[in-house]
């Protein structure tokens, strides 16, 4: 069972785990993206403003959504058999973290399934590696052994060992807990980064998609600098498409809980925009040129995101693979 004591103020939580704001800047601007909120300053002491609310969306399924969205979307499921978690934001993050999910069930969670690696969903390892089994795509575990926070961003210090993923996968693995199967699933490309799962939980028809699908108004983020692919991302998500149907609730990795509509048509936008992109590239013209002509009216107005300048160079460079 964890113990719950009177709580600290946060503030005070992540001094004692030294987190200063300095240092904690460069960390903060893919969460800061994610969260689009200009009106936040980049430093440790924002992260004290951070809520994590729980949503009941089964018998045995939650969302833990982190209000303002620095971290990503959580997923619980909970019940006989224990608890489940999928991803853990940001380090900083896990006190209340651990105290959203006591209020769902008591108990350590058993399971730990990362997403992918970046830090503002795979974080919080550490705090639970020592009592859960964290498991994840083989690629997940390679980049946190290369101490890779984001793209080519790396950590002062490797990573510690309770924060690596111990079970790893390369296509899927299915849990048979708390009631129904739970599918962890990589699509087969490269995408958002290079080691992508998406969590179906059958039964509840719930499905987490982590940061292959960002609900936020706006175009993906591609890591490129382990291999992330535009158009693997738009293959994927077509792949998610038909695993699901109108009833599915869908959490993306960042934003509102959405729909299969909504992410149908978010689908067709990255498809359109690839699409656009890649007949400029093929007819000879320069990333330079494409991204002054820019995307058509009916694309451009897709800013809560990625830019889209950034966007047509992810794109761009996707179309070299």
């Amino acid at each position: 069972m964890i113990k719950l004591g009177m709580r600290s103020s946060k503030k005070r939580k992540m001094m004692e785990k030294g987190i200063h704001a300095d240092g904690f800047r460069e960390l903060l601007i893919f969460s800061l993206m994610a969260s689009c909120l200009c009106g936040i300053s980049a430093s440790a002491q924002d992260l004290s403003l951070v809520e994590q609310k729980v949503h009941k969306l089964s018998d045995t399924v939650w969302w833990i959504e982190p209000v303002p969205a620095y971290g990503g979307n959580i997923a619980v499921s909970a019940g006989e058999d224990g608890i489940l978690m999928v991803d853990d934001q940001l380090m900083p993050l896990t006190d209340d973290i651990k105290e959203a999910v006591a209020g769902i069930q008591q108990g350590k969670v058993d399971f730990l399934v990362n997403s992918h690696y970046h830090y503002d969903h795979a974080g919080g390892n550490a705090a639970f590696g020592e009592e859960s089994l964290i498991i994840a795509h083989h690629s997940v575990r390679t980049r946190l052994l290369e101490g890779r926070e984001a793209g080519s961003n790396f950590r002062e210090e490797p990573h510690p060992a309770e924060a690596i993923p111990v079970l790893t996968f390369k296509e899927n693995v299915t849990f048979h807990w708390n009631g129904e199967d739970i599918d962890v699933i990589y699509l087969g490309n490269a995408s958002h980064t290079d080691g992508d799962a998406v969590i179906f939980f059958q039964e509840s028809n719930v499905i987490h998609t982590g940061d292959q699908y960002v609900n936020l108004n706006g175009y993906p983020f591609i890591d490129l600098p382990v291999g992330g692919s535009a158009t693997g991302l738009r293959d994927n998500v077509a792949a998610m498409l038909a695993m699901i149907d109108d009833e599915t609730k869908i959490i993306p990795g960042h934003g509102p809980m959405t729909t299969k509509t909504e992410l149908q048509a978010y689908h067709d936008r990255i498809a359109a925009t690839i699409d656009i992109v890649e007949k400029q590239k093929s007819a000879g013209k320069s990333l330079d040129d494409i991204q002054e002509t820019g995307l058509p009216d009916e694309y451009s107005k897709f800013t809560g995101f990625m830019t889209i300048p950034t966007w047509i160079q992810q794109v761009f460079s996707s179309l070299n693979d």
